[in-house]
């Protein structure tokens, strides 16, 4: 019997949903469904999983993998999310018929509208900012206790390693929608001017649809403050270190042109740190030890 986790990843690859292009990689990786990840001897975290009771699978799981289920079913890495809401959503009447920026400016990143709506909370599901930023986060915090949980054996089980995968590119989605994806007032189409405007109607906090003139505003935001530009890059940069450890510890080349967008966009935020580096007179003000 195939545990929660294979079973959701499973039918997930074999409908061939399509989220976003780190997800067809991850699905054109994976050559088996088999045994993503094997039974846990423990029989009340199994049932718990079984059952989609993840609280209680967070507390009665014992081993690193049915505890790192347990937190990715509490982020909402459910099969019942994966099929039905994998298609994603409409776009909405703000997004397809935004005015000012986003009638002249019509560069943005859906990816984490898609996540949203997988989990259950894109704007179609929940049209409360203040809501989906509190479930955006809550469902952060659980993919980043999963990918804890899995960080102990990804060197020695391939399943929980591709777990780990998973749970790190969720986790770096939803933290890139907090923090691009918060300001209602953003600036021009420019990232050194820095002129905030009021036309911006294509712009909801928390949809998952970041405009770039949403990252400018958080740019600007920062001024001369490079330790908190690096602080952002950062994070960015540690996420992509471990989806790169994940696939290396799963099996999966790390060297192929179907994972360079992933060395391709950790090199893209390391040379930016090391440009702050350079701007702040100090070698230190950006961490740049896992860039190399």
């Amino acid at each position: 019997m195939m545990t929660n986790q294979a079973y959701q990843l499973c039918k997930f690859m074999k409908e061939g949903f399509l989220i976003s292009f780190i997800f067809l990689l991850m699905i054109l990786w994976l050559s088996s469904c088999s045994d993503l990840q094997k039974e846990s001897s423990n029989s009340a975290c199994n049932a718990a999983l079984d059952n989609q009771d993840f609280d209680t699978a967070i507390s009665v799981c014992t081993s690193s993998k049915g505890k790192g289920d347990a937190y990715m079913g509490k982020g909402g890495f459910t099969v019942t999310n994966l099929l039905n809401n994998s298609g994603g959503e409409s776009i909405p009447s703000h997004i397809s018929s935004a005015s000012g920026l986003g009638a002249t400016n019509t560069s943005y990143d859906s990816t984490g509208a898609k996540i949203f709506y997988i989990l259950g909370f894109a704007f179609s599901q929940d049209s409360d900012s203040s809501s989906r930023k509190t479930k955006i986060t809550n469902s952060r915090d659980a993919f980043k206790n999963a990918s804890s949980n899995y960080s102990g054996v990804i060197t020695s089980d391939k399943d929980a390693a591709l777990m780990y995968t998973f749970a790190n590119v969720f986790a770096m989605q939803l933290d890139q929608s907090l923090i691009y994806d918060k300001s209602s007032s953003p600036v021009s189409s420019s990232a050194t001017s820095c002129t905030n405007v009021s036309n911006n109607s294509g712009n909801v906090p928390y949809d998952g649809y970041i405009w770039d003139y949403e990252k400018y505003k958080t740019q600007c935001s920062h001024g001369t403050d490079y330790a908190a530009m690096c602080s952002e890059l950062s994070g960015t940069v540690s996420y992509v270190a471990n989806i790169t450890n994940g696939l290396k510890q799963s099996g999966s080349s790390t060297s192929s042109s179907n994972t360079k967008i992933i060395s391709d966009s950790k090199k893209e935020v390391c040379d930016t740190m090391k440009a702050i580096n350079t701007l702040a007179g100090d070698t230190t003000t950006c961490d740049v030890s896992n860039c190399d």
